[in-house]
């Protein structure tokens, strides 16, 4: 890594971007700007910093799938696209990744401190897999040979949802779902609307009317753990757990699991400690080898940030 190079660094999430200068992994002028829906990302990036002229590089990664070299932002109508952003800046290197992509550049030198650990089971490999929830649900996986990198990038949120026991509530409020959504993806319930999903269906099994987004469930659920708010978010942290170890055996990540996303912080506090570990670790056949993966919740919002300041060609 030229650790001379300055670099504009940018995260485009669902609702948030999270902006900064590096030289490095180092990251300064950090702003977190929340944005509508009819944004422009050159204007949000000109309000930011209107002179190019010391910018060596610009990395930019936001929350969908890069197409055409374009990211349209899952659940919002904004689009990032590397020529406009090269021709406004004038400013040819510029890379934009996926966000989760983008973190997954910079686990293999995360520090302790931005993760705590909920499995600690014994590292066996150098494959990580990086699961983040919000307003979407992003998957992505690292592979750390010798000095460099390998990330290996996808749309794992669209994978089927993880099959729960019947004669459970999770399973007729996912059959209630399905009702109107017969192929359920798992970000379609992992995730931010999601919840509210989750909630939409617990309230039609107990004939009770109510419409509530998100961030309100989840500020009645933190105020009151008898509601349907708090048993949606009980859902959707059993969800989240079986889908953490699907991943882990797609990818191999025997290094590790590591968990993020901006829900995720907000929910951990509310929900019983063992919720969410009991649904990683599975039975079966390869019980064992999903026992021993270790599974680590990251604390540090920036993390996609950090993966763009940390992306080596």
């Amino acid at each position: 890594m030229n650790n001379q190079l300055k670099k504009l660094v940018a995260d485009f999430g669902g609702t948030h971007l999270r902006i900064g200068l590096s030289k490095g992994l180092e990251i300064n002028k950090i702003s977190k700007i929340r944005y509508d829906n009819e944004a422009s990302s050159i204007q949000l990036i000109s309000n930011y910093i209107n002179d190019f002229e010391d910018i060596d590089q610009i990395r930019i990664c936001a929350a969908g799938p890069i197409e055409n070299d374009k990211i349209e932002i899952t659940n919002s109508n904004l689009v990032i696209s590397k020529k406009e952003i090269s021709e406004f800046s004038k400013i040819d290197d510029v890379v934009i990744f996926n966000d989760a992509e983008a973190a997954c550049n910079y686990l293999p030198v995360i520090k302790k401190e931005s993760y705590k650990t909920v499995n600690y089971g014994k590292s066996l490999n150098n494959n990580f897999a990086y699961i983040a929830l919000g307003t979407g649900l992003g998957v992505s996986g690292v592979q750390k040979l010798k000095n460099k990198s390998v990330v290996f990038s996808g749309e794992g949120g669209y994978c089927h949802i993880p099959y729960t026991e019947n004669d459970t509530i999770s399973r007729d409020v996912i059959n209630i779902i399905q009702e109107d959504y017969p192929r359920i993806s798992s970000e379609r319930l992992i995730s931010g609307p999601g919840l509210s999903l989750i909630f939409k269906a617990l309230c039609l099994l107990k004939d009770y009317k109510s419409n509530l987004s998100s961030e309100e469930i989840v500020l009645n659920a933190v105020k009151n753990k008898k509601g349907f708010e708090y048993d949606a978010c009980k859902i959707l942290f059993e969800l989240l757990g079986k889908f953490s170890a699907s991943i882990a055996l797609v990818y191999g990540a025997r290094g590790g699991v590591f968990l993020s996303g901006g829900l995720l912080e907000r929910l951990l506090p509310i929900l019983p400690n063992d919720l969410l570990l009991k649904n990683f670790l599975i039975n079966g056949r390869m019980q064992e080898y999903v026992d021993n993966i270790p599974l680590h919740i990251i604390n540090d919002d920036l993390v996609s940030l950090k993966g763009c300041a940390a992306y080596q060609e």
